[in-house]
C-alpha cells in the first residue's frame, strides 16, 4: 500500500522552546544527553539525518534504519559538509531562532532507491521555495517499527530559509556574514534575507500546495513506471466525498473511518505502550473492515450479475416463447404482428451481440489478473496460464468430436489424445498453485478487486446499453402478447388426446422433481455459508480478542472431550474396584488402586487445566463486556452480517423457490389421478379434447414448464382439471369425437361416467 506522510518543521517545540537536534535524539532513543552536548543545535541534527558520529550506532541503526543516500547543496566554505553549515547556523544565526527547517517526506517501498531518489530530485529542482536555498539531504531506510513486513523508506530534506540572493551567487559570504540580520540598506553589509514563504502567516496555504505538489511528483513516477498506486494529501473526508461524487461507493465506505493517530518513532517500538496497543487494534480492525466491505461488495456484484443473467434470459425465453405456432399463423392476417416479430428478433440478435462484450465481474477479476497492462502476474505466470486456457479449449473440442464420431478407431484415437492433454492441464495447475495461492492473500486480492472496478467502470456503458435492450424487449414482447390474445380466437385451437394430456403432464412432473432436487442441492450448498447473527457475534468476539476467543474455546472443548474419554478408559477398572470392595480382599483391591491411580492423576491435572481455561475465558468475557469493546464487536457483527446478507438473500429466495416447487409437484400429481381416468375411459378410441375458442387460456393460472410455452402449459392444466372433475374447467372443454365433430365436455363427461358405469354392471354379469 503506498503510503502518505509529509511534515515541515523547525527546531523549536509548540511553545517556541529551542530544540537542540541532539537532545532530540536522546529523547526519541531514551537515552541520557549526550556528554559532547555544547548548543550545537543545527549540527547534532545533521549529525543525525546522516547517521554520523554518534549515530552510527549498531543500536541506531537497528531501530532507524540506514542512511542510504546523501546529497547537499551548500557554500563552498562548507566543504560539502552539512555539519559545518549548520554548526555555523547555530553559531552566527539569531539566537532564539529556528536555524533550520526539516521537510520528513514519505518514500515509496514499491519503488527503487534510484525511483525514490528521482521523486526527491524532482521536488529538490523544481518546487521554487528549493530554488535559492542551502540544504542538506538523507534517505533513510528501515524496518517499519509496526509491521516487521514493511520497509518505511523516507527522506529527511534540512534547509535553511536564509536565501541565496545575487550578492551569494556572485561572491558567496563568510559563514558570520551569511547568517547575520539582512540589512535592507547596505544590503551587501548585511547577511542573507530569509524566505518568509513558510512563515507564520502563509505556512498553512503554502503547507496544502507543498504536500499536493509532493504527492503529484510521486504519482507521476508511480504512473511512469506502471505501478498502479497513488497517494492522496487530502484528509479522510474529503477522498470519501471524492468517491462520493465519483460513484466509487466501495471506496468511500472504506474511507469512512476516523483518521490514525501518530505516535512517535521510538514510542512506536514499545509493543506494551498503551497507546501502540491501540493502534494495532484499530489497525486490525480496520483491516478486517476493510476485507468484510470487500467481501460484500464482491458478492454483491456476483450476485448482481447473476440477477441480470437470469433476468435477460428470462426475457429471451418469454420472447421466443411468444414467436409461437400462433405467431407465425397470425403473422401474414395482422400485419402489427410482423413488425413486432421482426423487432424481437433485432433486438434478440442485438442482446446476443452485445452480451459478448459485456463483462461480468468474475469476468473482470480474470482479466485483471492477466491482462498485460497490469503487473499482477509474473512473465512465467502469464506464459503457464495461456498454455493452461489453450489446453482446456483443446480439451473441450476434444471432446465434442469424441461425442459426434461414429468411427470407433478414430474414437480410440481422439481419446488418447484426450488423455495427454487432461494430463497437461493437471501439471500446469500444479505448477500454477503458487500463483493461485499470491491472489488469495488479502494484498493481492485487493489489487485484483480494485482494477476489476475500473474494468467494470469502463464497461458500464455497455452493461447499461444491454439494460437497455432487454427492457426494450420485454416491451415489444407484451405487446405481441397483447395483440395475439386480442386475434386469438381466431386461430384453431390445439387438441389433444387423454393419451398425449398425460405424457405431457408426466414430463412436467419429472421436469419439476428435477428442479426441486436441483433447488434442494443449491440450497443445501448455500445454506452453510448463511452466518446466523450467534456466529456473527463469536466471529467477532474473536476478532476482537485477536483469536483468544477461538482458542479458548477450543481448549474447552478438548478438556472436556479428554474427561470423557479418560472416564471411558478407567470405566472397567472402576467397575472392578466396585466388585472387589464387596469382598475382604486387600490385595486385589490395592492391585486395582494402582492401576487407577494414573488415571486419577490424569484426572485431577485435568480438573487444574480446565479451571485454568474457565478463569482465563471468565476473564475474556469482562474484555469482551466492557462498554468501549461492545461498541467495536456490534460495529464487526454488522460488517459480518452485511457481508453475508447477499447470500442468505439468496438462500430465502431458494427456500421460496422450492416452496413453489412442491406445491406445484402436489398439484400435478392430484391432477394426474383425474388424467390416468381419462386414459383408460379412452382406451381403443379416437377422441381428442380442446379448449372452446372464446376461452382465454391466460385466465388460467400458469405452471412452470421448462421450454413449452405458458399457452400451451395453460391449456394442459385446464384439460387435466376437467378430467379431474373441476366444475369451473368442465364448461371450459371441447371433446372431439373420432368424426372430428365438436361436442360439450360437460355433457358428455356425465356420458362417460355412466358409460363406466354400465360397463361395470355388464361386465359382473359376464
Amino acid at each position: 500500500m503506498a503510503f502518505y506522510h509529509c511534515s515541515i518543521k523547525t527546531s523549536k517545540d509548540k511553545k517556541g522552546n529551542f530544540i537542540p537536534g541532539k537532545k532530540h535524539a536522546d529523547y526519541i532513543n531514551r537515552e541520557g544527553e549526550y556528554k559532547d552536548y555544547d548548543n550545537k543545535v543545527g549540527l547534532a541534527h545533521a549529525e543525525y539525518i546522516n547517521r554520523e558520529k554518534d549515530f552510527a550506532r549498531q543500536e541506531f541503526l537497528r531501530k532507524h534504519g540506514q542512511c542510504v543516500y546523501k546529497a547537499n547543496k551548500l557554500p563552498k566554505w562548507a566543504k560539502g559538509n552539512p555539519s559545518e553549515f549548520f554548526k555555523s547556523a547555530d553559531v552566527y544565526g539569531r539566537k532564539n531562532k529556528a536555524s533550520y527547517r526539516e521537510f520528513e517526506l514519505a518514500l515509496q517501498e514499491e519503488l527503487t532507491l534510484e525511483q525514490n531518489i528521482e521523486i526527491v530530485n524532482t521536488i529538490l529542482n523544481n518546487y521554487e521555495y528549493f530554488q535559492d536555498k542551502y540544504y542538506a539531504v538523507a534517505i533513510h531506510d528501515k524496518q517499519a517499527a509496526l509491521d516487521s513486513n514493511k520497509q518505511q523508506i523516507h527522506c529527511h530534506i534540512m534547509v535553511s530559509d536564509k536565501m541565496i540572493d545575487d550578492i551569494e551567487k556572485t561572491n558567496e559570504r563568510p559563514p558570520e556574514q551569511f547568517f547575520k540580520t539582512y540589512c535592507r540598506v547596505n544590503t551587501d553589509k548585511g547577511g542573507a534575507k530569509v524566505d518568509r514563504y513558510f512563515s507564520k502567516d502563509n505556512f498553512g496555504k503554502n503547507l496544502t500546495h507543498f504536500r499536493k505538489y509532493y504527492c503529484d511528483v510521486t504519482n507521476a513516477v508511480f504512473r511512469k513506471y506502471g505501478i498502479d498506486k497513488t497517494i492522496d494529501h487530502k484528509s479522510l473526508k474529503m477522498q470519501r466525498e471524492e468517491a462520493l461524487r465519483n460513484g466509487d461507493y466501495v471506496r468511500a465506505e472504506i474511507l469512512n473511518r476516523p483518521a490514525e493517530q501518530y505516535i512517535g518513532t521510538i514510542a512506536s517500538y514499545d509493543k506494551n505502550d498503551p497507546t501502540v496497543q491501540k493502534l494495532l487494534e484499530k489497525r486490525a480492525y480496520i483491516a478486517e473492515r476493510t476485507n468484510l466491505i470487500l467481501a460484500a461488495s464482491e458478492t454483491e456484484k456476483n450476485i448482481k450479475d447473476t440477477i441480470l443473467i437470469d433476468k435477460i434470459n428470462s426475457s429471451i425465453k418469454e420472447a421466443n416463447d411468444v414467436i409461437d405456432e400462433r405467431c407465425n399463423t397470425l403473422e401474414s392476417k395482422v400485419a402489427d404482428i410482423s413488425i413486432l416479430k421482426n423487432d424481437i428478433l433485432f433486438l434478440l440478435n442485438q442482446i446476443k451481440e452485445t452480451s459478448k462484450d459485456v463483462l461480468s465481474f468474475e469476468e473482470a477479476k480474470a482479466l485483471a489478473k492477466y491482462d498485460s497492462k497490469y503487473d499482477l502476474m509474473t512473465k512465467d505466470e502469464k506464459a503457464l496460464t495461456n498454455k493452461l486456457l489453450n489446453f482446456n479449449q483443446k480439451s473441450i473440442e476434444l471432446q465434442n468430436k469424441i461425442v459426434n464420431t461414429d468411427n470407433d478407431k478414430i474414437r480410440q484415437q481422439l481419446d488418447n489424445e484426450l488423455e495427454k492433454t487432461n494430463k497437461a492441464i493437471s501439471a500446469l495447475k500444479v505448477q500454477l498453485r503458487p500463483t493461485n495461492k499470491k491472489f488469495t492473500q488479502s494484498a493481492f486480492k485487493a489489487k485484483v478487486t480494485k482494477k476489476a472496478n475500473y474494468l467494470l467502470l469502463e464497461n458500464a456503458p455497455l452493461r447499461e446499453k444491454l439494460e437497455l435492450l432487454k427492457d426494450k424487449l420485454d416491451v415489444q414482447t407484451a405487446n405481441l402478447k397483447q395483440i395475439l390474445k386480442e386475434n386469438i380466437i381466431n386461430l384453431p385451437a390445439q387438441s389433444y388426446s387423454a393419451k398425449e394430456v398425460k405424457t405431457i403432464l408426466d414430463n412436467l412432473v419429472i421436469d419439476v422433481k428435477n428442479s426441486l432436487e436441483y433447488k434442494q442441492q443449491e440450497y443445501k450448498s448455500l445454506a452453510s455459508r448463511v452466518i446466523s447473527p450467534q456466529r456473527a457475534r463469536e466471529m467477532a468476539y474473536n476478532v476482537a480478542t485477536n483469536h483468544k476467543y477461538r482458542e479458548l474455546k477450543e481448549a474447552k472443548r478438548l478438556v472436556a472431550k479428554e474427561k470423557i474419554n479418560l472416564e471411558q478408559e478407567a470405566k472397567p477398572l472402576i467397575n472392578q474396584l466396585e466388585y472387589v470392595q464387596k469382598f475382604d480382599d486387600s490385595y486385589s483391591l490395592n492391585q486395582v488402586k494402582q492401576q487407577l491411580q494414573p488415571y486419577i492423576t490424569k484426572y485431577h491435572e485435568l480438573n487444574v487445566k480446565e479451571q485454568d481455561v474457565f478463569t482465563k475465558f471468565n476473564e475474556l468475557e469482562v474484555f469482551i463486556n466492557a462498554p468501549e469493546q461492545q461498541e467495536k464487536i456490534n460495529s464487526i457483527i454488522e460488517g459480518i452480517l452485511t457481508k453475508n446478507s447477499p447470500i442468505k438473500y439468496q438462500c430465502d429466495s431458494l427456500r421460496g423457490q422450492i416452496s413453489s416447487l412442491k406445491i406445484e409437484l402436489k398439484e400435478l400429481k392430484n391432477l394426474s389421478v383425474g388424467v390416468n381416468n381419462q386414459v383408460r375411459l379412452d382406451k381403443n378410441t379416437n377422441f381428442k379434447y380442446s379448449i372452446k375458442s372464446h376461452t382465454r387460456t391466460t385466465s388460467v393460472a400458469n405452471i412452470s414448464v421448462g421450454s413449452m410455452s405458458s399457452s400451451s402449459s395453460d391449456t394442459i392444466k385446464l384439460l387435466a382439471q376437467a378430467f379431474n372433475g373441476a366444475e369451473e374447467a368442465i364448461p371450459l372443454v371441447a371433446k372431439i369425437d373420432e368424426h372430428d365433430e365438436v361436442l360439450d365436455y360437460k355433457h358428455l363427461n356425465i356420458v362417460d361416467k355412466r358409460a363406466k358405469r354400465s360397463n361395470a354392471i355388464l361386465k359382473e354379469f359376464s
